[in-house]
């Protein structure tokens, strides 16, 4: 009797605990969506690279290595190391901000034992190689070619990938798109040399490795190159027999001979039938000789850069960019009284000097013409990476500790995720960085290009949040550069030759910020040297900020100041169709404007003495004043047409902001 009544006992205390589990089992399967999509590639016989797809809300993943678990991670991936050659296995849960846990992922396994070196690709346990990873991703994209269709014209070939739904597409490193084909057309390509690389995507959204690299030589194909040969698919076009082949233009010079006029002059390339003339960045004309004479230049620095071409349309690689300042003539006692410049030390580059000021400026006169001031800070970008010595790659704010929490923000409601190249976040390295670098170089400017996030995943609001959170809610992908704790300077000269892009949506700025922090007494001030909305390239906006009351847990009061006559400038230039001078004489209780040396307001204000400030240029995407009212320099749309609407998606042309160079001045 007893026993059976403690056996019902038993039952019921049974029913009752499983009743009560199966009634909160729900809510701990589905509370936290577990990872997905595992995979690893095989760095050594003792190394693994692990990674998954991110978990929407989660705060951090615990990793299960061999059945043990081996550590926890903020980010998407983990490298196991010392391992022994066979096979491993990996299961990962994701925790959110009150540690819950979701339930473990599915257990993936590689297997280490066949692989050779570093470079090793991951030997996966259940599907070969050369048919994409598991879990429902797609393979590497295989055999691309190129053929060239016209005048700056290739169509992108590849044979098709196994699972893939479409394909991402970069050309000479920027990513351009996605297909669901497998061929892709690029127009308006220069002469000389091209890339494509290609990754295929699966149904669910996950993205192949990147394919082999293929390069490509895009000929001239007019005149004599029509009727000569088919486009070459793999390399530059063959010389004439037995002529060689082409070399760059050397020994390139100018020499001023009246006002705004400059004739330049190379020295001759064996072989070649003309000359393709570049000037400020610009395709001018040819020539059959070895001189070209520009006319209507203004005061200030121009650029020279010439290919040769060859009789059946064969092209040179560009020479050397010449630099060249153009002088008032009519003011012959400012030329005669400007000093020679310094000698510059040749063992000292762009690359490995370590200074504020570009050594490579003081072969520009103009660096010497600005009575009363020395120069203090200056990069004219003649070489091919920016000088980390002088630049930050991000804004302050954005990739930094906000307390204890690493995060990234999103100010002014804008739509782009900026890519910091000296990123300290090794997931920024490891995620952004394969995606985008908008920082490009042609030996003589420092470009700042935007495109489209191929990392997107929705259509967020969020203004702060860690890494993918972030990564994956904004529209684009764009490059910011700033001299914060590398150079600050209260008072004098500040000036940047530009060019803006002209494309809806775009908010290219050079602007002045403050050091300080609210806990170091700040009024948070700021100049804004230039600023443009794309949609309206006629208009410069300028204007000062400060906030007073500022202190720690209060923002303080925010004030707006125009400058007079007014903040927004209008000449009736389109300022996207060439470089202009944009600077700020600062003194105290004085600001004053300058576009190309022309003074276009200024401002009387003791609010701004207050503090040192550092340089920031930056190429911004879309936000709230994007979408202003016309009246106010926005789109003016109504409100269900904010920017970006698909048809702006659909139409972004991956404008860029282009800097010749930034130099500041102090007095002397």
């Amino acid at each position: 009797m007893n026993n059976h009544t403690d056996a019902r006992k038993a039952q019921s205390f049974l029913a009752v605990t499983l009743s009560v589990f199966l009634l909160i089992l729900p809510a701990i399967s589905f509370a936290i969506e577990f990872p997905s999509n595992l995979r690893a590639t095989v760095k050594s016989q003792s190394e693994i690279y692990w990674e998954w797809n991110w978990v929407p809300g989660v705060d951090q993943y615990e990793v299960t290595v061999d059945g043990n678990v081996v550590g926890f991670t903020r980010d998407p991936r983990y490298t196991s190391t010392g391992l022994w050659a066979g096979e491993h296995s990996l299961s990962v849960k994701a925790i959110d901000k009150n540690w819950n846990y979701s339930w473990p992922s599915p257990t993936f396994k590689v297997n280490t034992a066949n692989a050779q070196s570093n470079n090793a690709a991951a030997v996966l346990a259940d599907a070969p190689s050369n048919s994409g990873n598991s879990n429902n991703s797609s393979a590497i994209p295989q055999n691309l070619r190129a053929t060239q269709t016209g005048q700056g014209t290739v169509r992108w070939d590849w044979d098709a990938a196994a699972g893939a739904a479409k394909y991402a597409v970069t050309v000479d490193g920027q990513y351009v798109g996605e297909t669901n084909s497998t061929s892709y057309t690029s127009n308006n390509l220069w002469v000389g040399d091209h890339s494509l690389t290609v990754k295929s995507v699966s149904s669910n959204g996950s993205f192949s490795q990147a394919s082999n690299t293929l390069k490509t030589f895009v000929q001239r194909m007019d005149s004599a190159a029509n009727n000569n040969a088919a486009p070459q698919s793999n390399g530059p076009p063959s010389s004439p027999s037995g002529s060689g082949s082409l070399s760059k233009p050397t020994n390139l010079r100018g020499n001023q001979i009246a006002s705004g006029t400059v004739r330049w002059e190379w020295d001759w390339v064996a072989s070649a039938a003309k000359y393709e003339v570049t000037v400020d960045g610009q395709y001018v004309g040819e020539t059959t000789s070895t001189n070209y004479s520009s006319s209507n230049l203004w005061v200030g620095d121009h650029s020279l850069r010439i290919r040769a071409i060859g009789a059946d349309g064969s092209v040179s690689q560009a020479s050397d960019d010449l630099k060249f300042f153009v002088q008032d003539m009519n003011n012959q006692q400012a030329n005669a009284n400007t000093p020679a410049p310094p000698p510059v030390s040749n063992n000292v580059t762009t690359a490995n000097d370590t200074g504020p000021i570009d050594p490579t400026s003081w072969n520009y006169g103009e660096v010497y013409q600005k009575p009363g001031y020395e120069l203090s800070f200056s990069d004219e970008f003649n070489g091919s990476s920016l000088n980390q010595n002088r630049w930050n790659t991000q804004l302050r704010w954005d990739g930094e500790f906000n307390g204890e929490r690493y995060e990234y923000r999103v100010v002014n409601g804008e739509d782009q995720f900026y890519v910091n190249i000296f990123s300290p976040d090794g997931g920024h390295r490891d995620t952004v960085l394969p995606l985008h670098n908008p920082f490009e170089f042609d030996g003589s400017r420092l470009a700042i290009r935007a495109v489209k996030n191929p990392a997107q995943k929705w259509q967020g609001n969020a203004g702060h949040g860690d890494l993918f959170s972030m990564l994956s809610q904004q529209t684009f992908l764009s490059g910011a550069i700033s001299t914060y704790d590398k150079f600050t300077q209260k008072y004098g000269y500040f000036e940047a030759r530009i060019k803006i892009p002209s494309h809806v949506g775009t908010f290219p700025a050079f602007w002045l910020h403050h050091q300080k922090r609210k806990s170091e007494g700040t009024r948070r001030t700021e100049i804004d040297i230039m600023e443009n909305l794309g949609h309206a390239p006629w208009y410069i906006y300028n204007s000062f900020h400060y906030f007073t009351n500022v202190r720690e847990g209060y923002s303080g009061n925010a004030h707006f100041i125009k400058p007079q006559p007014e903040g927004q400038i209008y000449t009736g230039t389109d300022y996207s169709d060439g470089y202009h001078v944009y600077a700020v004489e600062w003194s105290p209780g004085y600001v004053a404007w300058f576009i190309d040396g022309v003074k276009v307001s200024e401002l009387w204000n003791s609010n701004v003495d207050y503090e040192d400030l550092y340089l920031i240029l930056n190429l911004a995407i879309g936000g709230n004043w994007t979408n202003f009212p016309a009246s106010s320099g926005g789109l003016g749309r109504s409100s269900d047409q904010r920017f970006p609407t698909q048809n702006d998606i659909n139409n972004f042309q991956n404008p860029a902001l282009e800097i010749d160079y930034v130099r500041v001045y102090k007095r002397k």
